[in-house]
């Protein structure tokens, strides 16, 4: 996967950090993130000489008509919209920091150059008044905790700010995904639906250098890897089927009775690898963040016997013998910390609010996902397992949820797999896995701790 950071330096492996004048063609990426304040700015700085350019061919940028020797600023910004046209009907993905418009004037060829001529929008939308309104603030609320970029907007919270914000009494704005807003409830980050790809504006990230760069960079190509995990390769039209080419014929019908031949082995091979899949995927206990991990613990939860009472893609509530639970899931690549906690606590105030239920609530926690099960330690924050044993939240690592689907494929029984699901709903902080699995008796509670 390669993706291309256009005037906001990201250090990532995956990633190619240029400006807006010395970029390759945009479409030769997989994704795009791009802080448009930085178009104006680099002109800016041709204009008045405090930065020289250079195109990709090793010609100068300047402030000219192209010619032999030297490339067209005016034509460097320019071919940028052809360019993310092209990557967004192949299903790219274009993330950017959320700005006002603005216009840089003085460029030769381009005297209307400004920060989204470059970015095409959904119908019956531009990205400026009234759709998109400049304003200042840091206050951010993730709305949408089971997208890709959740994660990102969590942990750069305090390196984000936002510049502009989106107008939801539009039509056009409401057909968005909003993904954040601020205190007051206004979207802030929000997704749109653009030819075949995604358009996803975020706040801002600080100007400011440090490690915040790295991670932010690791967030958003991780969340970069779900959102194009999702996009569906065009198909032919079914009429060129119908298109005859010499000797295709022929050759279709000796295929035809060569796959009548190996049908059955085909069909055992197929079963085969789904039933191979089905398992292997339980691995994904160990490794996974994001809507992936949501997925797979869904899946070891009905394979304990829960029923699984949310629909695909919201977030996850299973129930057993009657009683429900809402289920929280967080993975890191370092300790889990508090996020889990809070979101479960907000849907859980939200149902006692609505519908007067009181439910249980379960956080699993795949800490320091990346390292081997033998080298990880504490997968969680202190604080978060606190606050999990005083709010009277079941708390389990991936890995012991893991060890509960090994004892059900195992051959579990009924009344194993009932002890299992009993353990779950009840318990309260973490859960011990020689617990869990009913080896152990579980510790008498000290109660709250405030």
């Amino acid at each position: 996967m390669r993706v291309l950071a256009v005037g906001y330096p990201l250090p990532n492996q995956n990633i190619d950090n240029y400006s807006v004048l010395t970029a390759p063609s945009y479409f030769d990426y997989d994704a795009v993130i791009i802080d448009p304040a930085s178009i104006t700015r680099s002109v800016q700085e041709l204009l008045d000489g405090e930065r020289e350019f250079e195109a990709q061919d090793g010609r100068p940028v300047v402030n000219a008509p192209t010619t032999a020797s030297a490339v067209s600023a005016a034509d460097q910004v320019k071919r940028r919209g052809e360019e993310t046209q092209r990557l967004l009907e192949a299903g790219g993905v274009v993330i950017v920091f959320g700005r006002p418009n603005a216009t840089q004037a003085g460029l030769f060829g381009f005297e209307g150059c400004d920060r989204f001529s470059w970015l095409p929008a959904p119908t019956g939308m531009t990205w400026g008044p009234p759709s998109v309104r400049a304003a200042e603030g840091k206050s951010l609320r993730v709305v949408a905790d089971a997208h890709p970029l959740a994660t990102f907007l969590r942990e750069q919270r305090p390196k984000l700010a936002y510049r502009a914000v989106f107008d939801e009494r539009q039509p056009a704005v409401r057909a968005g995904r909003v993904l954040a807003t601020s205190n007051a409830g206004v979207p802030i980050a929000i997704e749109f639906d653009v030819l075949a790809g995604k358009v996803i504006f975020v706040p801002a990230l600080s100007a400011e250098t440090g490690t915040f760069r790295g991670q932010a960079a690791e967030q958003l190509v991780d969340a970069v890897g779900f959102l194009r995990r999702d996009a569906t390769p065009e198909v032919a039209p079914s009429w060129t089927r119908a298109v005859p080419v010499p000797g295709l014929e022929q050759v279709e019908a000796e295929l035809e009775e060569a796959e009548a031949d190996v049908a059955a082995a085909t069909a055992r091979l197929q079963e085969a690898r789904e039933r191979h899949d089905r398992l292997a995927n339980h691995r994904r206990l160990l490794t996974e963040d994001g809507p992936a991990l949501v997925a797979t613990v869904g899946e070891a939860l009905e394979l304990l016997g829960f029923a699984r009472v949310s629909a695909a893609g919201e977030p996850l509530e299973v129930e057993s013998e009657g009683q429900r639970a809402l289920v929280e899931c967080e993975g890191s690549r370092e300790q889990v910390v508090e996020w889990p906690y809070v979101r479960l606590q907000r849907r859980l105030e939200e149902r006692l609010l609505q519908s007067g239920e009181q439910l249980h609530g379960i956080v699993v926690a795949n800490g320091e996902r990346a390292k081997p099960l033998d080298e990880r330690g504490q997968q969680y924050t202190d604080a978060l397992r606190i606050a999990c044993e005083n709010y009277r939240y079941g708390l389990i690592t991936g890995d012991t949820l893991f060890a509960l689907v090994r004892r059900a494929l195992g051959g579990a029984d009924e009344a194993t797999l009932t002890g299992m699901r009993r353990r779950l709903l009840s318990g309260v902080g973490l859960l011990d896995p020689a617990v869990a699995l009913g080896e152990a008796e579980e510790e008498s509670e000290s109660g709250p701790i405030f």
